[in-house]
């Protein structure tokens, strides 16, 4: 339901709003503000029920619950609050993951933005009239039109489900409007002919016909071009399934029009058109409430609960977590990996979080260090849209659970580590550290997390891209190197007591040291150590 919403609801739901088909209590009862994975309702065998946030206009009900235990992109932000006109829904204020609100980020903006190009164009047009043109524009057209996006509640075996939609604006009151003031308006119309003609002529169906015109023009030339969701608005439009005034309601799979060459009979679906449904395939789709379409009969009831939604809360049992790669495995038998997400997350596993505030010069054994700060821990919370390095215990998710918490508000801090939401190409990437500071990243700068395998010891830390890999996944942490920095291919984690992962039991160092010379952290001779942590012949000693 609602996570194509990240791109579904920004080019057509947004657009839309009205009625749902279902029995549904009187007075809905509100799910807490919070975080969810949105879940269809129909069960597929082969669990691909959870919709999971890809890109920023990218999304689709593709992944299985095990899946959807480690991917950022299923967990989501929703909020509610009661419809002030209609007992029975629930308009959504906030819709947000992987970064992007399409509520607040997308959908409100939007239509601010409509209404003051409207309302500008209006005292363009008009001249002091202007300002009286838009307030009666505003109260009798916009005013008549619900274009927020809806959840009403339902039952499907037992279970407690969501329609989510929302309806195309009538243009019934654009042509009740234009009969009233088209004498004021005189030529402001004269650049679209067939527009004009249809606000004569007190066609709303034609009225609507030109504006999608206009709408796939936009589309075109938009940044959704050529996406899959710009295809579905597209290939709704050209088939003529996207109508004013009618609502729409997301679902999983497809519908297919059924031509038999006879008008729809419930009697006598073999030898009648009908709608069927679709469900080969997991993705978005949308079928609107028209039961007034006699030839292939109503879409909504063929769908079942495959136009529903389960919003399943995000918390102990239904938990996120992190699953370290088996070879990521330091010599202090933790295992490490890094995270790069949205949402403040409480720490509920045995799992340590890090930052990096720095790199270091070479030390005796050949080694550059980033310098690890420990930033948070089982019971702790880490701020949103902090990359971390993460110690975990074991490989297992259900034993390094994070819970997400609270609202996506970031925290300015030392932090050197970036990252992104989701995978991007590495050449012209910008992204931002925990300073603020923008970095432009390049083949030469970047370092991801890994394990230096060409050395026997298997230091973990931050090293340079294999020249064969172009782009970054998401929700991982990585380094951006300044010019001087850059001239070291690796960093090897060093920690606040000098412990590292990769190197503190090797008996020989890289380059040999005399007998019970001791060398601090930075490969610098000391004569008379005190309280700290050495390397002596090859070994971190600790001096208490």
């Amino acid at each position: 339901m609602v996570k194509h919403l990240h791109s579904v609801l920004t080019l057509v739901l947004g657009f839309f709003s009205v009625a749902a088909s279902a029995q549904a209590p009187a007075t809905v009862t509100k799910p807490d503000d919070g975080y969810y994975r949105i879940v269809n309702a129909r069960h597929r065998t082969d669990g691909k029920q959870y919709v999971y946030v890809t890109g920023k206009i990218a999304a689709q009900p593709n992944a299985t619950k095990a899946e959807a235990t480690t991917l950022p992109g299923t967990v989501i932000h929703l909020k509610t609050e009661n419809n002030g006109k209609n007992p029975n829904w629930l308009d959504v204020t906030k819709l947000r993951s992987q970064g992007v609100d399409v509520i607040n980020g997308y959908l409100n903006p939007a239509i601010d933005k409509v209404e003051k190009a409207l309302k500008d164009k209006l005292n363009e047009k008009f001249g002091s009239f202007g300002g009286f043109a838009y307030g009666l524009f505003n109260t009798s057209v916009i005013g008549q039109w619900d274009l927020k996006m809806h959840l009403k509640p339902v039952t499907t075996d037992g279970r407690t489900a969501y329609y989510a939609f929302a309806t195309v604006p009538s243009m019934q009151p654009i042509c009740d409007f234009w009969h009233t003031y088209r004498l004021a308006a005189g030529n402001a119309l004269n650049s679209y002919p067939n527009l004009k003609s249809a606000l004569e002529a007190n066609n709303p169906d034609k009225v609507w016909d030109e504006v999608l015109k206009l709408a796939l023009a936009k589309i075109e030339s938009s940044p959704y071009a050529g996406t899959d969701i710009a295809n579905v608005v597209k290939r709704y439009i050209n088939a003529d399934r996207i109508n004013q005034g009618q609502t729409y309601y997301l679902m999983s799979g497809a519908l297919k029009k059924i031509d038999n060459g006879r008008a729809y009979n419930p009697s006598d679906l073999t030898n009648t058109s009908h709608n069927e449904y679709e469900g080969t395939l997991p993705k978005f789709d949308f079928v609107n409430n028209n039961n007034t379409d006699t030839y292939f009969g109503p879409e909504l009831p063929v769908t079942g609960d495959a136009a529903m939604w389960i919003l399943e809360k995000v918390d102990d049992t239904n938990y996120f977590g992190v699953k370290p790669s088996t070879n990521m495995r330091g010599r202090d038998g933790k295992y490490y990996t890094t995270l790069y997400v949205d949402f403040p997350f409480q720490i509920k596993g045995d799992v340590k979080a890090y930052t990096i505030e720095g790199v270091e010069a070479k030390n005796a054994d050949g080694y550059y260090f980033a310098k690890v700060k420990k930033l948070a821990q089982q019971g702790d919370v880490v701020p949103a849209q902090t990359a971390v390095v993460l110690e975990c215990n074991s490989t297992n998710p259900a034993d390094n659970q994070l819970l997400p918490t609270g609202d996506e508000t970031p925290e300015t801090s030392n932090n050197r580590l970036c990252g992104t939401f989701f995978g991007e190409a590495i050449n012209g990437l910008t992204v931002k550290d925990g300073t603020g500071a923008e970095r432009n990243v390049t083949r030469d700068n970047i370092r991801a997390f890994n394990i230096n395998t060409a050395d026997s010891r298997n230091p973990i830390g931050f090293y340079k891209l294999n020249n064969t890999v172009t782009t970054i996944p998401g929700n991982k942490a990585f380094l951006v190197l300044t010019n001087a920095e850059a001239q070291a291919k690796g960093f090897v984690l060093e920690f606040e007591d000098g412990g590292t992962t990769g190197i503190e039991t090797i008996e020989n160092s890289k380059h040999s040291t005399e007998d019970g010379v001791y060398y601090d952290l930075q490969g610098r001779r000391v004569e008379n150590p005190t309280r700290g942590v050495y390397i002596v012949n090859g070994k971190k000693v600790v001096i208490k």
